[in-house]
């Protein structure tokens, strides 16, 4: 049998030899503050702007957030943004709709979802029941109407499926009057 020595004290690293109370009370906050906040500033950067604040001001939502990310069905038609844009820029090919940005939306669930954006001189609200709570938001250009940068569909993450189209509020819109072309028979000319 060995001996076992008396001197029960374990030699700690020269990092945490004489630390005082308040320098562990700071690295427990400091330790709270991220696992409280990281999970809002990954939030914060994937969503879109509309949302994004909202994770910074109310972190608990963040977690919800990271656990819908962290069990997306893996047959997600739209898993990343770049597969969102191509399909987005597939359905307006040959369009006045330009699309050049997604961002994401977290929905809740089989709730309303409304949203006001503008359309040249109009002023939009339409609202959508997303079946899932990961939505892209399609923001783009709309040929022959002036402004800036407008939302454009919006897409649901798992199936692809077309929630918002602008398409829809161009027919009733105030559009440029269409040019008239010229007839293919030429008219009769009256003799005198």
């Amino acid at each position: 049998m060995t001996d076992i020595p008396d001197n029960h004290h374990v030699e700690r690293p020269p990092l945490f030899r004489n630390r005082t109370r308040r320098f562990w009370f700071t690295v427990v906050i400091v330790t709270v503050l991220i696992a409280l906040y990281l999970p809002s500033l990954v939030a914060f950067r994937y969503t879109a702007s509309p949302q994004s604040v909202s994770f910074l001001t109310h972190p608990w939502r963040s977690w919800s957030f990271i656990y819908t990310a962290l069990t997306v069905p893996g047959d997600s038609q739209l898993k990343t943004s770049g597969i969102a844009l191509r399909h987005a820029d597939a359905m307006f090919k040959g369009s006045q709709v330009d699309p050049s940005e997604v961002r994401l939306l977290f929905l809740p669930t089989g709730e309303p979802y409304t949203f006001t954006h503008t359309i040249g001189p109009r002023t939009v609200t339409t609202t959508v029941t997303p079946p899932y709570r990961f939505v892209w938001q399609v923001t783009g250009h709309v040929e022959g109407y002036e402004g800036t940068d407008t939302v454009v569909a919006l897409l649901d993450y798992r199936t692809g499926e077309v929630l918002y189209d602008v398409r829809d509020d161009l027919e009733g819109a105030s559009s440029p009057a269409p040019v008239a072309s010229p007839s293919a028979t030429p008219a009769p000319v009256a003799s005198p």
